[in-house]
């Protein structure tokens, strides 16, 4: 049980509900008694905060007190507490993913097949010769592996146009058949392979528990044609400058088609659905069932109608952008004169089409807005597992968990830079929103000495709401 007070949190339960899950729980009552407080203590500024979304519950009420300790001198602090999947359980998934032979296997033909097409560094092979598997296998020893392929293999794929791609994926099937044939070890890994894990493709499982007598060579081939599949898809990636990396995009790829999408329904569509149903409409009477982002909200706008000088920010950190984006569009439509002071966003995990649509869009919804994120760099050295997946969660995100592959997100600097083949009119917009001149609307850690309000030095994707500079940035920001 945490020691933070009720008037400091609000515990958002399933469904977005004020139903008990955890070792906390709030009810209506307790927000009744958070503005019961703004108003008996005159209190003329709220800071709103929203956790990222991949955490336990009690990371999240660590998250609320630290939070309440850094801002309480500034405005009266409430973290919304949701819960969903830990990143922890993220990250034990994915390695353990990564150990079963049937992954390591695939990864390592789909690397070997689709180096092929890219060339590179490794073992001084370039276009057109293929990688040795036990080069393969060194290689991917290393912290991060590849990373000194991805610059050749960007030069060997600008001298590919997208008609060349037509019939590669033929080509690759091709070879890819002769090379499995000749692999001992595989038929006993695909014999096993739905064994060892509950993500592996439905689809897959069914053909590799197909009769004895059918086993075999209709195994090989089916495992052919997914890996073709996903080495064309490394190469069109590359050939369209949409990678993350050749290692990474190998990794994304290899989930996307063989395992992804339970990964995706488990975490980051139920992630995305609990951002989103916390604003839901309520039927009286209240209840468990209500949604306690909804009920807050109507009593956030009775005090500031009471209290039309009251400043109100909200700040959200990963997936917690996607909960404000969702607020912000449901305080639109209900009670349309409700406005904001600051947003503050935090290396933000929403789409860049819902920031788009919620914040970039509707100035008149805030008077500032300000982002906190990695510049790329920083991005791409920030490992969610490493030897597994050497890039952020963001990246990983983008490249594996959303619909679209390397779907925009408006927390990752390579999608903001406004630059080919970025530059659609959505991403426009939100460049030019990000660099209006006199704004300074975008804040790239690491910066250091910019000015009060405009400096971050955090190097993770979690560390945003740990890293003391950025902390002392949105103080600035709150208390001004």
């Amino acid at each position: 049980m945490s020691a933070l007070s009720k008037l400091n949190y609000v515990n958002v339960g399933p469904h977005g509900s004020f139903k008990p899950s955890g070792g906390v729980a709030t009810f209506p009552r307790d927000i009744d008694a958070i503005f019961s407080d703004l108003e008996a203590s005159g209190a003329d500024r709220l800071v709103i905060h929203f956790h990222g979304g991949v955490i336990k519950e009690a990371t999240g009420l660590f998250i609320a007190e630290k939070i309440c300790e850094h801002f309480k001198a500034a405005a009266h602090p409430v973290t919304f507490v949701w819960e969903t999947s830990p990143i922890e359980t993220v990250r034990n998934n994915l390695s353990d993913l990564y150990k079963t032979d049937f992954f390591q296997k695939a990864v390592k033909y789909v690397i070997r097949h689709a180096g092929k097409q890219l060339g590179g560094s490794i073992g001084a092979k370039g276009p057109g010769q293929a990688m040795e598997l036990n080069e393969i296998e060194t290689e991917l020893q290393s912290l991060a592996p590849f990373d000194q392929y991805d610059e050749g293999a960007r030069g060997a794929a600008g001298q590919i146009d997208e008609e060349d791609l037509d019939g590669l994926e033929e080509e690759i099937l091709l070879e890819l058949s002769l090379d499995l044939q000749a692999d001992d070890e595989l038929p006993e890994i695909l014999d096993e392979a739905p064994s060892e894990t509950d993500f592996l493709d439905k689809d897959l499982v069914e053909t590799f528990t197909t009769e004895k007598g059918e086993k075999g060579f209709v195994e090989i081939l089916t495992f052919a044609k997914i890996l073709a599949i996903v080495a064309f898809r490394v190469v069109q990636r590359f050939v369209q400058k949409r990678d993350h990396g050749f290692y990474p995009t190998v990794i994304e790829e290899t989930l996307r088609e063989i395992y992804v999408a339970d990964l995706v329904a488990w975490l980051w569509g139920g992630m995305k659905k609990a951002a989103q149903e916390m604003w839901e409409p309520n039927a009286e009477p209240l209840g468990e069932d209500s949604h306690a982002g909804t009920y807050f909200l109507e009593k956030l706008n009775h005090h500031k109608q009471n209290h039309p000088n009251f400043k109100i920010d909200l700040s959200g950190h990963s997936a917690g952008s996607i909960a404000i984006c969702h607020m912000l569009r449901a305080a639109a439509e209900r009670f349309p004169g409700l406005s904001f002071r600051n947003i503050l966003f935090l290396a933000p995990g929403c789409s860049s089409k819902l920031f788009h649509e919620e914040v970039v869009s509707k100035p008149e919804r805030f008077e500032d807005f300000r982002m906190f994120t990695m510049d790329d760099n920083l991005e791409t050295k920030d490992h969610l597992v490493p030897l597994v997946y050497t890039r952020s969660l963001l990246y990983f995100v983008s490249g594996a968990l959303e619909k679209e592959v390397d779907s925009p997100l408006a927390g990752l600097d390579r999608h903001a830079r406004g630059e080919s083949p970025y530059d659609d009119d959505v991403l426009s917009a939100v460049h030019d929103f990000l660099h209006e001149p006199g704004r300074h609307r975008l804040v790239l850690s690491a910066t250091l000495n910019a000015g009060p309000g405009l400096n971050s030095a955090a190097a993770t994707h979690g560390g945003f709401d740990d890293d003391p500079v950025t902390l002392d940035s949105l103080f600035h920001i709150i208390s001004s």
